[in-house]
């Protein structure tokens, strides 16, 4: 008898469990497919955002005028850098659009200049736009950290009904041998070692994610100083 149960095969402990655990185990599963696609999905999206904003960053870097820099932004692929750019312009814009003289009104023929009139305005703007491109970059890393931190208790209760039903058969069968206890322990088991499966990938990916999303922030707020830097020494 102790050498069949050594035989069993985790297929074969499925195929004998009970309906609860087959439940746990089935939302453990949807758990991990969700997760891993979230992270699949994520780590390759950080990747073309960020090659992406290493490419507006460089353009800024070389730009000269304003309106070069638009154009450039207009056709650029989307990247939170280039929403910043682009909100941070309209604002500009509203500040300056009321400044520029009526035709023939410019005296003596001097080149007209328009005057930033509220820095802090772009610099609040710049705040919102980075704390809504954040919360963009952030998406899905609610559901790991709940994959994480729920998945070890489901499969807790799976095991913890599994000898909840192994002890039951042992009354039932006056029997408390290791060869009647053995099978239902080991069923129960695998909801915990499922829970696991599930919480111990999403765990890493969160914390990894987690530290992308921060590195992101970051990149975003130097390049926030540069564009008031650079739309400063245009309009101050």
């Amino acid at each position: 008898m102790i050498h069949a149960l050594a035989a069993l095969t985790i297929a074969d402990l499925l195929a004998h469990s009970g309906w609860v655990a087959k439940i746990v185990l089935l939302t453990l599963l949807v758990f991990s497919l969700i997760s891993w696609s979230v992270m699949i999905d994520r780590f390759l999206s950080y990747r073309r955002l960020r090659q992406r904003a290493r490419e507006f960053y460089e353009i800024l870097r070389k730009s000269q005028r304003v309106a070069d820099m638009l154009v450039i932004a207009k056709n650029a692929k989307d990247s939170p850098l280039r929403e910043m750019f682009l909100e941070t312009y309209r604002e500009l814009h509203d500040q300056v659009k009321d400044q520029v003289p009526a035709s023939g009104a410019s005296a003596s023929g001097a080149e007209f200049r328009p005057q930033m009139r509220h820095t802090e305005n772009l610099e609040r703007t710049l705040q919102r736009v980075m704390r809504d491109q954040s919360i963009m970059l952030e998406s899905g890393l609610a559901f790991l950290a709940t994959t994480a931190a729920a998945t070890p208790f489901i499969g807790l209760f799976g095991t913890v009904w599994g000898i909840m039903e192994a002890f039951r058969a042992i009354g039932a069968s006056g029997s408390a041998t290791l060869a009647s206890v053995a099978p239902g322990i080991s069923e129960a088991l695998i909801t915990t070692a499922g829970g696991l499966f599930a919480a111990i990938p999403a765990l890493i990916g969160y914390n990894l994610l987690g530290r992308k999303v921060k590195t992101f922030n970051a990149y975003m707020e130097q390049f926030a100083l540069d564009l008031i830097n650079f739309l400063t020494n245009r309009f101050a």
